[in-house]
């Protein structure tokens, strides 16, 4: 019993029975200056534990089903991807952070279990793991375009920032993830981990130089700077080999190849198209030509003269350009009339003009006759491979106003055969 109010002061303390619960009530102010204790269940009273009344009628909300099974699949996956006790811990916390999200309380099961893998994906990028959303999707069992919004959306819903990664910051993971050291194939096929980083590095390089790299998802493209670097290691021995049969003598990541398979094909052909224009620059070469099947042998070479041959490419291809009106306004052809689409490119002695002839496949037949793209040798994905824009229909308004022709107007009128054949089959039918 407390010997005076905390309040004011007063000595005149009085016990008040409230509900079973004793209480110590000050007669002068009508403050509770202790309260008392009971118990709830009979194993507290065995044990005589005496529980506050507050505690006694509090309601611990527990977690759902589906929310639970949300933590042991993050937990999963973390595990799977080797992350720290301290990124799985901060995952689990930021899932159930996002999980009772107005945004997504209400969301599909499967959006919620890719909301699981964009929280992993967040730790990561946070603590600057070489983690793709590509991997995380593919542990999913989803797709990236999938997973995208549902990330886009998570940062907006909570108002975070995160760290964007380059392409180079996955490349060294990346590339440590194929098995092609000397003790687990052939020696000829055998290439050490730190080698094929440094040449698939400088072919990202080249790349990035040449816009493939803008724009793109990192995994296909590495995935092909990875085969092209492994095969000019060793050209000779390795030119034999297709895309299909690296993959599966390495034993490469099935979601870097397996279900991009076609983008992984497009990208390869970008970077040899390249590598192609550059090497045609080589001056030993004198004018032979350079084919993408067989460009791994010249990429040792080009690698080391990158910048002195990009230069030299856009340098010709600019004084191909500048002269190819002059050419075709001086040589007109007798008896015969040329599209200006189809005009050839003009023959010059120059080797290195010769073998830089714009690619029609890849520039002239999906741009403009005069769009300014074709006054450039690289050009970015955005302009080389432009959307066409989307052009409504106009629609017909209708205000009942309009003339009727007579044609149209004499279309409703029966003709004579029709009024015949419609009083027969009123005849018959009054008949039945």
């Amino acid at each position: 019993m407390p010997s005076s109010c905390r309040e004011c002061g007063s000595s005149n303390v009085v016990r008040d029975d409230l509900y079973s619960q004793t209480q110590w009530v000050c007669e002068d102010c009508g403050t509770v200056s202790e309260e008392g204790h009971l118990t709830t269940t009979l194993s507290e009273e065995a044990m005589s534990r005496s529980v506050p009344y507050y505690l006694s009628t509090e309601a611990s909300k527990t977690p759902c089903r589906n929310l639970l099974a949300g933590f042991s699949r993050v937990r999963a996956l973390c595990r799977i991807l080797r992350l720290s006790s301290n990124m799985e811990a901060e995952a689990v916390s930021f899932f159930e952070r996002a999980y009772n999200h107005p945004n997504f309380l209400r969301a599909a099961l499967m959006k919620k279990e890719i909301l699981g893998g964009c929280c992993i994906l967040f730790v990561c990028r946070q603590g600057n793991w070489p983690i793709a959303m590509g991997t995380i999707s593919y542990l999913l069992g989803t797709d990236s375009p999938s997973m995208g919004p549902v990330y886009q959306e998570l940062t907006k819903s909570l108002n975070i920032k995160t760290t964007t990664q380059g392409i180079t910051d996955l490349l060294e993971s990346f590339c440590y993830e194929f098995k092609l050291r000397p003790e687990q194939v052939d020696e000829v096929l055998s290439e050490t981990p730190q080698q094929l980083v440094d040449r698939t590095s400088a072919l990202i390089e080249v790349a990035a130089e040449a816009w493939i790299v803008t724009g793109r998802h990192p995994l296909p493209l590495l995935m092909a700077a990875v085969y092209v670097a492994w095969q000019s290691l060793n050209p000779k021995a390795r030119m034999k080999y297709t895309f299909s049969a690296f993959c599966q003598i390495g034993k490469a990541p099935e979601q870097a190849w397996r279900r991009s398979k076609d983008t992984v094909m497009k990208r390869l052909s970008e970077l040899r198209e390249v590598l192609c224009k550059l090497g045609r620059q080589l001056p030993w070469l004198r004018g032979n030509t350079v084919e993408p099947n067989t460009v791994a042998t010249l990429v040792d070479d080009i690698l080391k003269n990158h910048r002195v041959l990009l230069l030299r490419a856009v340098r010709n291809y600019e004084e191909q350009l500048q002269n190819e009106p002059l050419k075709t306004e001086s040589t007109p052809s007798p008896g015969t009339t040329h599209d200006e689409n189809d005009t050839d490119p003009p023959k010059v002695t120059d080797p290195d003009q010769v073998e830089n002839a714009p690619d029609k496949e890849t520039s002239d037949t999906e741009l403009p006759p005069n769009h300014w793209g074709k006054r450039h040798l690289f050009l970015p994905p955005c302009v080389k491979n432009c959307k066409r824009q989307r052009v409504d229909e106009p629609q017909m308004e209708v205000t009942g106003d309009e003339d009727i022709s007579d044609s149209e107007i004499e279309s409703y009128i029966r003709s004579q055969a029709e009024i015949n054949m419609y009083l027969r089959a009123q005849n018959e039918l009054e008949e039945a």
